[in-house]
């Protein structure tokens, strides 16, 4: 659960109720223990906000209804006349009738001692309504929500190695609503590294037999810091997704669905070669310039010569 799904969800929480963030506590350990905790699918689809945040709208509106009907009973007006906002349940009809939220947490207390109502606890849950399994033809629908944007990237073709060097990158997405800005461009960074991984170094090995000869993360390449070469601009547009929890939908994965086309796209547009194999590693880009381009190499090695020679000549 490191996707910062927690920290949105007490964001909503605090903005739901009107008070301080610091107030709210997210029981992180709890979330993923399958003892306290009813079956729920996976986090996949970057559905954890989204579906959470639904499930917890719910559980929110139900702990209101509570407060309402217990404030009241104390404020002697009809349950409709009561609103929960601002830190405050209050009547709307009579505004100055007001107390805080923490006084109906646990039902509340008189003076004297006697209490009405009970302990609040919301409950909330949600399931996809339009979900469907998929058919052999590929019907059906798996999805809840689209997140849309696009990725480019300006890069450094060694063509004498093949090594690709990505310099500069630009990511739009269209996010719904930010619940937390800072978290989504987290997202959106740590998404560009998980495509950068499988657009140049991510690659399952086989032997003749069909056996993983590279099972761990010594052999199986992933992207390093010294592979970051490239400066990242996140940009985040705001479209409220109608169904999303106060308007918000996933981008943590989607993000990466985009880097491999733009670097492939970017390479053709550089050599004119095409490449559609991934990773797109320095001696598969290589082998393809030899074929489509050759002329490149031996234009890159009369350059390479030429300023060896002119080095010496200095020396």
């Amino acid at each position: 659960m490191g996707q910062g799904t927690p920290t949105s969800l007490a964001i909503i929480v605090a903005e739901e109720f009107g008070i301080p963030l610091e107030k709210v506590k997210i029981n992180q350990l709890e979330m993923v223990s399958t003892d306290t905790n009813p079956y729920t699918w996976q986090t996949v689809g970057s559905r954890g906000l989204f579906s959470d945040g639904i499930a917890l709208l719910r559980a929110i509106e139900d702990a209101k209804d509570q407060i309402k009907d217990t404030a009241s009973r104390v404020f002697k007006v009809p349950i409709d006349d009561v609103e929960v906002s601002g830190g405050y349940v209050f009547s709307k009809s009579h505004p100055w009738i007001r107390k805080e939220i923490k006084e109906f947490a646990m039902g509340y207390t008189y003076p004297d001692g006697t209490t009405v109502g009970s302990p609040v606890i919301g409950r909330g849950s949600y399931a996809p309504v339009l979900n469907t399994f998929l058919d052999a033809s590929g019907h059906g629908s798996n999805t809840v929500f689209h997140t849309y944007g696009g990725t480019g990237v300006e890069l450094e073709i060694d063509l004498l190695t093949g090594k690709v060097k990505v310099l500069r990158a630009i990511q739009v997405y269209d996010v719904g609503k930010a619940i937390d800005p800072l978290l989504v461009k987290g997202q959106m960074d740590g998404g560009f590294i998980m495509g950068l991984g499988s657009a140049l170094y991510e690659e399952l090995k086989f032997d003749e037999d069909g056996r993983v000869i590279n099972p761990n993360l010594i052999n199986y390449y992933v992207p390093h810091f010294e592979d970051m070469t490239a400066s990242i601009e996140s940009y985040i547009i705001e479209t409220p997704q109608k169904d999303g929890p106060l308007g918000a939908r996933g981008v943590g994965e989607h993000v990466m669905i985009g880097v491999a086309p733009a670097i492939a796209n970017a390479i053709l547009r550089a050599t004119g070669v095409k490449i559609n194999q991934l990773p797109i590693t320095a001696e598969k880009l290589w082998k393809a310039i030899k074929e489509q381009k050759p002329e490149l190499i031996e234009k890159a090695q009369k350059l390479f010569f030429e300023e060896g020679i002119k080095e010496v000549q200095q020396v």
